[in-house]
């Protein structure tokens, strides 16, 4: 039996205006083993990288936890103070963010930024954290790994910078690592190589990995669950193959819809009518309620998850 390494429990994140707490994150829940890599996906605005940088303890000024329980390793996170967190970030749970120029210091070296991430948890000297560093850009499969320690971010391709963020958040071995949209800036050759190199570390270092995107080609490459978020929301969970196969919620199926089929290339592409409410101007009952094509009455009440064909659906279609 696979081992729970994280479980999330009915997460609320978001801010407060005129003293009201307003949700962006609204009652998010879900489990991680070990090993297993789980996908988050829907659309920008929806809430996925809020919810990945709740899990990291990085929520932007002006945004706070309002509810629910976090565990790693079952131990509550929700509780953790920033001393804490800055031993748990990097050692236990580790991130790849969406944009790596942003995310190096570029007036810093390659090796010098991997080896304060190892020093900063492990007491070891300078000497061998750049050993360890040289060790993890040729494990991500960068060229020349003993010079590249000693460029800097601007000498290296999106693709290699990529590389060198995926090799500094494995640095300490985390159990838990989060990709936060990892190839969203990368040509479609190098984003295939980026998730090869992530399967293929993923099962040297038996970690679990929670994938963030609005890719569901990525999703499909990837992952063995998912979770579809709407508006702050989750909709619908299920494992992959059955998410492809037999989609249930109508969102999900609206995003199926709007991919293209390589089989009917004259075939139209759907579109989901409207735009995400704003957090602070969420409808009353389904979020989805004001763009969903087989809206009713009922809708205007929020259903609650049921469990059909082994998928967690939130929709009143399912509800007899």
């Amino acid at each position: 039996m696979a081992t729970e390494v994280l479980k999330v429990s009915d997460l609320k994140v978001g801010f407060t205006e005129d003293k009201v707490d307003v949700p962006i994150v609204n009652g998010v829940s879900f489990q991680l083993q070990q090993g297993e890599t789980l996908g988050i996906v829907g659309e920008s605005g929806c809430g996925k990288s809020m919810t990945s940088f709740s899990l990291m303890g990085l929520l932007p000024s002006g945004i706070h936890w309002q509810g629910g329980e976090v565990l790693l390793d079952g131990n509550p996170l929700n509780v953790t103070s920033q001393k804490e967190w800055r031993k748990i970030r990097g050692k236990k749970i580790a991130m790849i963010f969406q944009e790596p120029m942003s995310s190096l210091n570029p007036v810093y070296k390659i090796g010098n930024q991997i080896i304060e991430m190892i020093r900063n948890h492990e007491t070891i000297s300078k000497k061998e954290a750049r050993v360890r560093a040289i060790e993890m850009l040729t494990l991500v499969g960068i060229p020349r790994p003993d010079k590249v320690v000693d460029e800097y971010p601007h000498q290296l391709s999106g693709g290699m910078r990529q590389r060198v963020m995926i090799a500094m958040a494995l640095s300490c071995n985390p159990e838990i690592l989060i990709a936060d949209e990892p190839t969203t800036a990368l040509d479609v050759t190098i984003q295939a190589q980026i998730l090869e190199l992530m399967k293929s570390i993923q099962a040297k270092m038996d970690m679990s990995i929670v994938l963030i995107t609005h890719d569901l080609g990525v999703i499909a490459e990837v992952c063995d669950r998912v979770i579809v978020m709407y508006a702050g929301e989750v909709v619908e969970e299920a494992s992959v193959a059955d998410l492809f196969d037999q989609p249930k919620h109508p969102y999900t199926k609206g995003l199926l819809n709007s991919l293209p089929n390589i089989n009917n290339e004259k075939e139209r592409l759907e579109t989901i009518e409207g735009v995400v409410p704003a957090p602070a101007d969420m409808p009353s009952g389904c979020r989805f309620y004001e763009r969903c094509p087989a809206a009713h009455e009922k809708c205007l009440v929020q259903p609650e998850f049921i469990v059909v064909d082994n998928q967690k659906v939130k929709c009143w279609l399912y509800h007899q």
